[in-house]
């Protein structure tokens, strides 16, 4: 197959949708199958990965009532197509730029899948609300990274065109896995706590709650160690916010890390936490658990489905409740032990080559019966 992989999104980002469709491509490829990848924008940065050849950034943007078609964008997209000749073209968030893609599908002959990883549907933008019908029920097929994200589309009257695939995102527990000696608890008696969040510095990640919660321990003379791991937008006003709370000393912004040094820095910490304001299927949750470090999540989204037990829950945007999570985890060694082999096990349920499968499945199914 010729295969085509397009995110709203960002290319340079160390996002989960972004890891998604890298092992997603790199699969395919290895497969045998012709695979070109875009993006929305590619923000260039000293961390940012190296890109294939073949990688490209290109935004189509839509306008707001009236004529919503920019024939600029569409000049632009069908150039572009008729280099690569896609039979399918696999657009990652339920975007309005994928109308363009949906428009141009029946004269160049591709069929579009269209994955809804979350936040695209539990929180779309405003400019974005007026086009997510369309999307969804022009699409050849649509995915979804969980049962929640497919009850939602129904919920809100979405009539796609056969019912969604849930196809959950995949991890590589070989690589997160523990070492063997390991143990439940890493921090020596006395020592400070050490939590890890991971993730986008971004308002729907939720990492100014946690700055909050984390500030909440220290005042109730508990205090933590806080590793986050990210980049974004909201970076310089993270870490204001924790000078403001006076707890930066114990904050540390270890910017974009490799998955290696991840995986080290989530060995050695107490906790994981998710304040997440709204996500679909947490592919870090899922790491986290994977690599033996208990978690506290927010329960939004689909992450108590995900999570299955495997983690402990707290209620969302509420800083007092997340502390208190913490706390009473960070007091039970036993609860710690439990939910750690809780997420070990759970982890196993989320099989990157299962999710591999599935996409490459349901594309070979949609080229073998392509546009009349």
């Amino acid at each position: 197959m010729r295969i085509l992989l397009y995110a709203n999104a960002d290319a340079a980002e160390a996002g989960g949708v972004q890891a998604v469709i890298r092992g997603l491509g790199r699969h395919l490829a290895a497969r045998g199958h012709r695979v070109t990848t875009g993006w929305a924008q590619r923000n260039a940065g000293p961390a940012a990965p190296t890109a294939p050849a073949d990688d490209w950034a290109e935004a189509f943007h839509v306008r707001r009532g009236g004529r919503w078609m920019s024939l600029r964008n569409v000049a632009r997209l069908t150039l572009r197509l008729l280099r690569e000749r896609p039979q399918v073209v696999n657009i990652h968030y339920a975007s309005p730029s994928a109308l363009y893609f949906l428009a141009l599908a029946p004269l160049l002959r591709f069929r579009v899948v269209v994955t809804c990883h979350g936040s695209d549907v539990l929180r779309p933008l405003p400019q974005d609300l007026p086009f997510l019908a369309r999307v969804i029920e022009e699409a050849d097929a649509v995915t979804v990274v969980s049962a929640d994200i497919a009850a939602l589309l129904a919920e809100l009257g979405f009539t796609p065109k056969r019912p969604p695939h849930v196809i959950a995102n995949g991890i590589d527990t070989a690589f997160w896995s523990p070492p063997a000696t390991q143990a439940a608890s890493r921090s020596a008696a006395g020592a400070v706590p050490t939590l890890m969040g991971i993730g986008r510095f971004e308002e729907v990640k939720g990492f100014d709650i946690l700055l909050e919660a984390c500030a909440i321990l220290a005042a109730r003379a508990a205090p933590v160690r806080l590793v986050l791991v990210g980049e974004g937008s909201q970076g310089p006003a993270l870490a204001e916010q924790a000078a403001r709370l006076g707890i930066a000393a114990h904050v540390d912004f270890a910017g974009r890390l490799p998955p290696e040094a991840i995986r080290t820095h989530l060995h050695a910490a107490d906790l994981f936490v998710l304040p997440s304001r709204s996500e679909g299927m947490p592919l870090a949750l899922m790491e986290a658990m994977a690599s033996g470090t208990p978690a506290v999540a927010a329960d939004v989204g689909g992450v108590a489905r995900a999570a299955a037990g495997a983690a402990r829950l707290a209620p969302p945007q509420d800083p007092e409740a997340l502390a208190d999570a913490i706390a009473a985890l960070m007091a039970d060694d036993s609860a710690r032990a439990a939910l750690r082999d809780a997420g070990l096990a759970r982890a196993q349920d989320f099989s990157v080559a299962e999710a591999h499968a599935a996409y490459e499945a349901l594309m070979l199914e949609l080229a073998r019966a392509r546009r009349a």
